[in-house]
Formats: structure tokens, sequence, C-alpha cells
């Protein structure tokens, strides 16, 4: 089976959202910067000028980052979540089942802040696939630090893959989980016979 990664467009957003404020931040952080011995003789404010600067830039780069570094991809024994720090392998053992759903049916619109609500417009009516877990194979909290909170099932241990392709990625979570099972099961057939045997 070939593999494929499925970009999480979750973190794509957060490039559109933050890239054109920190583009502009940077300059403007700058020229205040520049201007600063001409309106205060104090080395002091002349370097705090420099940092919306370099907090803009650590931002932009994380979203630059974040875009291209989240996906999903199919294993052969597992299910691997890449965020852009944080990689998590989940067992296949601990997927009960992947549903497709609707965005806004997990996540409801009237519950989030009108920002969020115009930021996330353009995803609410999309197709996601629930991945329900039997537990978070970390804890939960832990999760958080590192997840988008849009990733994260709000109501039970789960994930939520916003992709392209959504159909795509589950044929192929449906078809490694077989052929994981398959695998699981002939290895426990060869213990039993070798049980036997003895």
């Amino acid at each position: 089976m070939a593999r494929k990664r499925f970009r999480l467009l979750i973190y794509e957003r957060m490039w559109k959202r933050w890239a054109l404020p920190c583009i502009l931040i940077i300059p403007a952080s700058l020229a205040l910067w520049w201007g600063m011995p001409r309106l205060v003789n104090s080395e002091w404010y002349r370097t705090i000028a420099l940092v919306p600067a370099i907090i803009a830039l650590v931002i932009l780069m994380f979203a630059y980052l974040s875009r291209r570094r989240a996906w999903v991809e199919c294993r052969p024994d597992h299910l691997r979540i890449q965020t852009p720090l944080y990689p998590l392998a989940v067992s296949y053992l601990r997927l009960k089942e992947v549903l497709p759903t609707t965005f806004d049916a997990v996540f409801d619109p009237t519950k989030e802040k009108s920002a969020r609500r115009r930021w996330l417009r353009p995803y609410w009516s999309k197709t996601v696939l629930v991945a329900r877990l039997s537990k978070y194979p970390v804890d939960k909290n832990w999760l958080r630090l590192w997840c988008s909170p849009y990733l994260l099932h709000p109501h039970e241990p789960g994930f939520v893959f916003l992709v392209e392709d959504w159909m795509g990625l589950s044929r192929q979570i449906d078809d490694a989980r077989v052929a994981w099972e398959s695998r699981r099961a002939r290895k426990r057939q060869g213990t039993t016979q070798t049980r036997r045997f003895r």
C-alpha cells in the first residue's frame, strides 16, 4: 500500500491568519527602532523597539513551519499524526472507528467567539474524519499543549482530521487497519501452533 501524507488544513489556516499581520509588524518595528535615537536618547528603549519584530518573526516562522509539517499518515502498525512540533503515534488497537461528519457538527460555531467563527468560515461545512479512540496515547492536557484545539475531539477521546481528501484518508486507514489486524491474527495463530507442538 502506497503511503500518502494528508496535510492538516487547520494548520494551513493558521498561516493565512498570521502571515500578513506579522509581515506588517516586522518593518514597522524596524522603522521604530531606526527612528528611536531621534525621539529618545536611550539604548534600552531602542532595544525594546525590536521586541515586536522578533516576536512577529518567530510567529511567522512557526506558522510557515506549521503548514508544511502538519499531516496525518497511515503507517503499518500505527496512525502517525505530525503536528508542527510534536509527533504522535496512535496504535490501531486504540482506534474504535473512523466516521465522516461535518466540521460544524463537531465544533459548534455558535459557541465560538466571533473572530474565530470568521476565521474558520471556509471550514464549517467541510467534511472531516473523526477517529474515535478507546483512550489517548498520552494525557489529553499534554496534547492540548502541542495540538490545535480543532484537532482534538471536544467531547470524547478522538481526533478530528480536516484534510483535503477525506475519502482517500478514510480508505487508507481502513486498509491499514485490515492489514494490521490480519498480521496480528497470523502472529497469534503462529504462536498458538508453536505452543501446541512443544
